[in-house]
C-alpha cells in the first residue's frame, strides 16, 4: 500500500515539481519574515527592552503567518485530485476564516510541540496523529478544529507506521538541515539551510499525505455508511 501510494503522489506531482517546490519556497520565506525580525537571528543578545520587544514582535508576526501551511496543504490536496491550482491558492486560508485557520495552525503546533517536550516519540506520533487536519478543515469547513483534529487522530488510527515508512527517504534531508542549524555558530546561516532543506521536502511529503488522506477517508466514508 506504501508503494501504491508513493506512485499515486509521484504520478501526481510530475511535471509540477519545480513550481511546488518554488510555492514550498514561498511558504517559508513568508513564515520566516517574522523570524528575520528577532535581533537573536543575527546573534544579538536581548540585553535591552527594545531588542525584546522586538523578538516578541517577529514571534507574533511569525504565528500570525502560519495559516500560508494551511493553504500549501489545500494546494497539495487538489493537486493530488487532479485539479490545477495557483500560488493565489495557497492563502486562501488568510481570505477565508483566517482566524480559525490562524488558531487550527496555532493548535496543531502547540500540541506537536508540547508532546515532543515530553518525550521524542510521543511527539513523532502526534505529528503523524494531526496530520490530516488542514486536509479535513478545507473538505470539511464547518468541522470545528478540534473536531478536525480528532478526525485526524481516528483516520490516522493503525497507519501511523504506514506514514512513517511514507517520509522515510525525506527524513535525511531534514535532519542535515536540523544539525546545520544546530550546529552552526552563525543563526542567520543555521537557518537558511534548514529553511532550503525544509522548502524541498515539503511538496514531496505533504503530496503523500494528501494520497494517504484520500485513501483513509474513502475507507473511513465507506465503513460509516455500512455503520449507518
Amino acid at each position: 500500500m506504501v508503494q501504491t501510494w508513493n506512485d499515486r503522489a509521484r504520478t501526481a506531482i510530475k511535471g509540477k515539481t519545480g513550481t511546488l517546490i518554488l510555492w514550498s519556497f514561498v511558504c517559508s520565506i513568508v513564515l520566516e519574515v517574522g523570524l528575520m525580525m528577532d535581533p537573536y537571528y543575527y546573534g544579538f543578545e536581548y540585553d535591552t527592552l527594545a531588542l525584546t520587544f522586538i523578538s516578541l514582535a517577529g514571534l507574533i508576526l511569525y504565528a500570525g503567518l502560519l495559516p500560508v501551511l494551511v493553504g500549501y496543504n489545500w494546494v497539495m490536496l487538489e493537486t493530488i485530485r487532479g485539479k490545477s491550482s495557483s500560488l493565489r491558492d495557497v492563502f486562501t486560508p488568510f481570505r477565508h476564516r483566517y482566524g480559525k485557520h490562524l488558531l487550527a495552525g496555532l493548535l496543531v503546533m502547540f500540541f506537536q510541540v508540547l508532546w515532543s517536550l515530553l518525550l521524542l516519540v510521543p511527539g513523532i506520533v502526534k505529528y503523524f496523529s494531526y496530520a490530516f487536519t488542514f486536509f479535513i478543515l478545507r473538505d470539511e469547513p464547518d468541522l470545528s478544529i478540534t473536531e478536525a483534529i480528532t478526525k485526524s487522530r481516528t483516520l490516522m488510527r493503525g497507519r501511523k507506521w504506514d506514514a512513517f515508512k511514507l517520509i522515510l527517504p525525506f527524513i535525511p534531508m531534514y535532519l542535515v538541515g536540523w544539525i546545520f542549524f544546530i550546529q552552526l555558530d552563525m543563526m542567520f546561516l543555521g537557518s537558511w539551510i534548514y529553511l532550503v532543506a525544509l522548502t524541498l521536502i515539503r511538496p514531496f511529503i505533504v503530496s503523500r499525505f494528501a494520497v494517504m488522506y484520500e485513501h483513509a477517508r474513502i475507507e473511513y466514508d465507506a465503513q460509516w455508511n455500512r455503520s449507518a
